[in-house]
């Protein structure tokens, strides 16, 4: 028989091996049902009696089940803080571990904390007994998971990709050209795959059984708005509403002005100079107009200075008449015409 034939029956034998039929698909993590057997025809009688896996799960004692055990335990405590430590010792002290812890503190609120705790399955109960007892119980809500069949399903999967790998290691030795090698080393390869994804997720299921999950939250106490009293309605109960409206109203007041008081800054910063330039300009022109208006007020009041000079007293002649006969002389005519007075011709 050549090794191509030998490779063909290593991968049909399984499938007549009861549980090795798991080596032909593909490498999943987890199977596609947990109760899935092989059918007793196609696994044969012989698997059954040779331990082949075929038949597992259907005669698993309950004493034996898989279960995987989760709880998500809500608690009121006064101090979140001091809660989240001793929840952290009380795990510690139950044989378990904290596999994540986050406290945070909502803006405005108080703080909250969350915590993801792995406890041992003797020590579940017990431990999610003392969690509860940190402050007010809010809220528990617990869920089990069979995966008895599931465990089996791997376990089988396991026993089938090693015998089918150490039938493929056989088959290096009577490889007859570097062809037959290469196709066994890649047989090879598929099958040590396949087994390594079948032993993480039966570690997986090992860790899932032996330690129960707590999703354990911390929350600050409820507060309550107190009622308003009946006798809150009246004038000291409309006086102490009027005085929270008025401190509202201020409030808004301060937030408006603070919210307009870097524009104003600005706006004044800006203007500055331009209102600066302004009134520089004004004060010029102002003064300038009042040096005009003086020098024009000063020639306009020279002149009747003048004029009242020039007019006569009363009761004298005329400065122009008087200066008019004396440039004549004495020999002068004064009279009409030119001619002296007095005379008639």
């Amino acid at each position: 028989m050549g090794l191509a034939a030998l490779l063909a029956t290593s991968c049909a034998s399984p499938m007549s091996d009861g549980g090795a039929g798991a080596v032909n698909e593909s490498a999943a993590v987890a199977p596609e049902s947990a109760d899935r057997a092989l059918p007793e025809e196609q696994a044969g009688p012989e698997s059954a009696e040779e331990g082949g896996g075929s038949a597992v799960g259907s005669e698993v004692e309950i004493g034996d089940r898989e279960l995987v055990h989760t709880a998500d335990l809500s608690v009121r405590v006064e101090d979140v803080s001091e809660a989240v430590g001793l929840a952290k010792e009380l795990t510690l002290d139950a044989g378990g571990y904290v596999a994540s812890e986050r406290v945070s503190t909502p803006r405005g609120g108080s703080p909250e904390g969350s915590l993801t705790l792995r406890i041992p399955g003797d020590g579940y109960e017990g431990a999610l007994e003392e969690l509860s007892r940190l402050g007010d119980r809010s809220d528990l809500e617990r869920s089990v998971q069979d995966v008895t069949e599931e465990v089996a399903d791997v376990e089988s999967r396991i026993e089938s990709s090693e015998t089918a790998l150490e039938t493929l290691r056989g088959y290096l030795e009577e490889a007859e050209n570097v062809d037959e090698l290469l196709r066994v080393e890649g047989e090879i390869q598929d099958r040590q795959a396949e087994l390594e994804a079948f032993q993480a997720r039966l570690e997986t299921l090992r860790d899932q059984t032996a330690y129960s999950t707590v999703n354990l939250t911390l929350l600050p106490p409820e507060t309550y708005l107190e009622e308003p009293s009946e006798d809150s309605i009246g004038f000291l109960g409309g006086l102490e509403r009027g005085w929270r409206a008025l401190v509202t109203f201020g409030g808004g007041v301060a937030v408006v002005v603070g919210w307009l008081l870097p524009f104003l800054v600005v706006a004044a910063v800006l203007g500055a100079g331009p209102l600066w330039w302004y009134r520089s300009r004004r004060r010029a022109s102002a003064k300038g107009a009042s040096s005009t208006d003086g020098r024009t007020g000063s020639a306009k009041g020279a002149a009747p200075v003048g004029a009242a000079s020039d007019r006569p007293a009363p009761g004298r002649p005329s400065g122009g008449a008087e200066d008019t006969a004396k440039d004549k002389g004495p020999g002068t005519s004064s009279g009409p015409g030119g001619r002296p007075p007095g005379d008639g011709g």
